[in-house]
């Protein structure tokens, strides 16, 4: 059984200024940790997290982490917070304003993908882990590491990006203001919850379709109906108020502009410097069903990166291959993590 410890902490810094010039006065980060961390605090692994997924482990990569499994908590001290922006315990839209004393809502700052690594580089220090033995986060999690990583290589012994690239494509850029906008036009106030719900729900569907591939799709649904609704609306009406039931459709909002604004190179001299600087070993995945970030442009940039390798999953399940095909994910992650722990050791086996 995972055995699991819900936390919280307070970023030191404070206030937290993010990039737009804006701050916060402090910001909570509501995290999770399975394992025990060693005397040295060398045994740390940082799991970011997709979008809409939650910082609980179960929900997410369970079968992954655990006594035995490829992250074994009889070896590891597993982080996965709640990101900055989010809506599971961390800062975000539905925290309160210590100036007004009601939620931020739609009033909640601006934030980056950078501001969100800062955060979760904060919360490290606030655990005192110097340096962790890897970070491993896909789709907007695989951002949060890569970016992790140019602020501070010098923090992890490796890391593991799966399903991104090095910044966003005209495409997703589209794909993410679609959301942004189909929300939107639900209240253009912001003001209305029960409406941006509504406008959440379309949202989550249409992502759900653009990360999932057509091959799946018609091998799951096909032209089959129940009664007269085709089966796959059903299940995308199905997915859609879920999501609208269990998340803040404020975070989705602020988190999705995170998005659509990812560049690893933004600010930099370039994204062939920025890689050469991140020189520890870097394990990419990309997804061979991917309509979002395209396998090939993940291969090439992974060659940029001075320790730099890629992997492809073949999967049906498109973008979220990485969430959906764990055993797939696994094959490709165990060389990885079993060649980490040979040179720590030493090459001792």
């Amino acid at each position: 059984m995972l055995n699991e410890q819900r936390c919280a902490a307070k970023l030191r810094e404070a206030p937290f200024v993010l990039e737009s010039g804006e701050s916060l006065s402090h910001v909570e980060i509501a995290y999770h940790t399975y394992g025990t961390l060693n005397a040295d605090r060398s045994n740390a692994i940082v799991l970011c997290h997709a979008i809409l997924s939650r910082p609980s482990l179960k929900e997410w990569v369970n079968g992954l982490v655990g006594d035995g499994c490829l992250l074994d908590t009889d070896k590891y001290f597993v982080i996965s917070a709640n990101l900055l922006g989010g809506c599971f315990g961390t800062t975000g839209p539905e925290s309160v304003n210590p100036e007004t004393g009601e939620p931020y809502l739609g009033s909640f700052p601006e934030i980056t993908i950078r501001d969100i690594a800062r955060a979760s580089l904060g919360l490290l220090d606030v655990l005192d882990i110097s340096v962790a033995a890897l970070a491993i986060g896909g789709s907007m999690g695989g951002m949060i590491v890569l970016e992790m990583a140019a602020l501070a290589p010098h923090r992890f012994r490796a890391i593991a990006p799966l399903a991104v690239g090095g910044a966003q494509t005209a495409w997703s850029i589209a794909f993410c203001g679609i959301g942004l906008q189909t929300i939107r036009s639900f209240d253009p106030t912001l003001q209305d919850r029960t409406r941006l719900q509504l406008g959440l729900a379309v949202a989550a569907q249409c992502a759900l379709v653009i990360c999932r591939s057509p091959t799946e799709l018609e091998k799951r649904f096909g032209l089959h109906r129940k009664g007269s609704e085709f089966m796959v609306d059903s299940y995308l009406a199905q997915f859609g108020n879920s999501v609208a039931e269990s998340f803040s459709p404020y975070s989705y909002l602020t988190l999705t502009r995170a998005l659509q604004c990812y560049d690893l190179a933004r600010g930099r001299e370039s994204i062939e410097t920025t890689a050469r600087t991140i020189t520890i070993p870097a394990l990419f995945v990309g997804c061979a069903t991917d309509m979002l970030y395209d396998p090939h442009m993940i291969e090439r940039f992974a060659r940029l990166f001075p320790q730099g390798e890629y992997h492809t999953l073949h999967a049906d399940h498109g973008h979220d291959s990485f969430l959906v095909d764990r055993a797939g994910l696994a094959a490709i992650l165990v060389p990885f993590i079993r060649r980490l722990e040979y040179n720590k050791n030493g090459g001792a086996s």
